[in-house]
């Protein structure tokens, strides 16, 4: 038996591979960004065929980058951006760029799903102890009902509407279009207890069921890898492929969040999420957090947000070009220049509030009209209070969704283990422990997604019995913080301030700037 295994990661901003050994030390890495579209304001696109072009760059930068064989490769599964897909015609030719996750086009049909679901004797509260999920424009189910609609000449033409694991596992060699069961939800047309479309969703939403993706356990073989694949990027002919999970699953179990008492995980990336883990069916009274899969067996329950770390990239992007320039002349790293500067203001920003909804508001103020927002500000406000009151504030929203998790009945976390690049930040994982108020934890892992993936292989490929197993091998922590408790104090000050200032935004704000923007 060989000595390695692989995860590729089609994540929102890039495709990544990692090569992994079997302690889960990185061995190597290559990373391409995805370029992404914008045609309408709140339509976000990605073209699947540069995801699946990239996907082959990086496993062949990876290993030519290494000293590995591709003969000792025993493994390659997959994990990618939830909730995003597109249509392919049976020639297996994409109709339309993808759907990704932060399009939110689908609260266009907001109105008609609730009229269906009242024409069929449903409430949204109905639908999501069926499917888990809340009625979101997160979710592909939106996107799909929307597509449906309004694109019917391309709806007509679809054979299958797949998400990317489906079209990187097909890429790579398996014998058809795989989707991982873990994210089946997403579709809002599945039972989340069993994973499986239900009929009656889809005729609520005058959906056809046989253009949903064929769903697979995560760990299960779904082929090889073929000739073609081998010359495209130097992985040997035959390399076992296996059904990965979501990014987000990936991560929590890349961190090791696969079943331990009192332990859950935060992902601070392109996207925030909290993450709880439960051997058995879960709800949420309040209708709030989300129920998904996960690939060790049993499911999640979640809170999302659309921005989070987006919110710092947006800002890097608009008043950080002079720390940007430092960071290419320098070679440090443009967010430990950001972070630095920030934390040179007091904690809660001298009273500069920022809210992070960039994208929107999902879990738990599901609210789509919601806009980012700096609040406070006055002419002595700095960059560095700037800068310092947006970190803060993506983590206020982070600890709202914990609240919500807590609320739906799960116990406080003892500990969180953090993902997503704030994790790569000491000064930010500090932050998390003292606003959140508990241990923080992070992996020897900065690829936590890809190496959840390459777990999953290493479990299909009988390496380890379970993920559990498999994450007392191939998961560390490296660095633990906790709560310091004259700042938890003042955070918990600031939080209410975080509170007041949406609260009143949407109570007379952010419905009129969300017309204006969409005239």
């Amino acid at each position: 038996m060989g000595n390695y295994v692989v995860g590729i990661d089609a994540g929102t901003m890039g495709v990544r591979c990692v090569i992994f050994d079997l302690k889960g030390n990185e061995v190597s890495s290559a990373y391409f960004e995805t370029p992404t579209f914008y045609p309408k304001p709140g339509w976000v696109e990605q073209d699947a065929n540069d995801v699946i072009a990239l996907a082959y760059k990086s496993v062949a930068t990876a290993l030519s980058k290494s000293n590995v064989d591709a003969s000792e490769i025993i493994s390659i599964s997959f994990t990618n951006q939830r909730t995003t897909w597109a249509p392919i015609d049976k020639d297996g030719k994409f109709l339309h760029n993808m759907f990704i996750w932060q399009d939110q086009r689908g609260a266009e049909i907001f109105p008609w799903a609730r009229a269906q679901l009242e024409k069929y004797g449903m409430t949204e509260m109905d639908l999501y102890n069926r499917c888990g999920h809340p009625l979101g424009s997160v979710e592909c189910g939106t996107k799909a009902f929307w597509f449906r609609i309004n694109m019917p000449e391309l709806y007509e033409k679809t054979w299958k509407m797949v998400t990317p694991h489906a079209m990187l596992a097909y890429a790579f060699g398996a014998d058809d279009w795989y989707d991982e069961e873990d994210d089946a939800n997403w579709w809002l047309v599945t039972n989340c207890d069993t994973f499986e479309f239900d009929q009656e969703l889809c005729d609520i939403f005058e959906m056809d069921i046989d253009k949903y993706p064929r769903n697979m356990k995560a760990g299960t073989p779904i082929g090889a890898v073929t000739e073609d694949v081998a010359e495209k990027t130097g992985l040997a002919v035959g390399t076992p492929l296996f059904v990965g999970s979501g990014d987000q699953q990936c991560g929590a179990a890349g961190v090791g969040n696969s079943g331990t008492p009192g332990l859950g995980s935060v992902c601070l990336g392109t996207a925030g999420l909290c993450i709880g883990y439960s051997k058995t069916p879960v709800r949420d009274p309040n209708g709030k957090c989300h129920v998904l899969g996960h690939p060790a067996g049993g499911y999640t329950m979640e809170g999302h947000a659309s921005a989070a770390a987006s919110s710092f990239r947006w800002l890097r992007n608009a008043i950080s070009q002079f720390e940007m320039t430092v960071s290419e002349l320098s070679d440090i790293d443009i967010y430990d220049i950001m972070t630095a500067i920030a934390f040179k203001a007091p904690i809660g920003s001298k009273g500069t509030i920022f809210l992070p909804w960039l994208a929107g508001a999902n879990c738990p103020n599901y609210n789509d009209e919601a806009r980012g927002a700096l609040v406070g500000m006055t002419l002595g406000t700095t960059k560095a209070e700037i800068l310092r009151a947006a970190m803060e504030g993506i983590c206020f929203e982070m600890k709202e969704m914990l609240a919500a998790l807590k609320d739906a009945g799960f116990a406080e976390f003892k500990i969180l283990r953090i993902t997503g690049g704030a994790a790569r930040s000491k000064l930010w994982n500090q932050m998390q422990a003292d606003i959140y108020g508990c241990r923080v934890e992070t992996a020897d892992a900065p690829e936590a997604t890809a190496l959840g993936a390459a777990m999953i292989g290493a479990v299909g490929a009988g390496v380890f019995k379970n993920l559990y197993e498999a994450a007392e091998h191939m998961v560390h922590v490296k660095d633990s913080y906790e709560p310091i408790p004259e700042n938890v104090a003042r955070y918990n000050e600031v939080y209410k301030m975080f509170r007041a200032c949406y609260k009143g935004l949407a109570e007379s704000g952010f419905s009129e700037i969300y017309e204006f923007q969409n005239k």
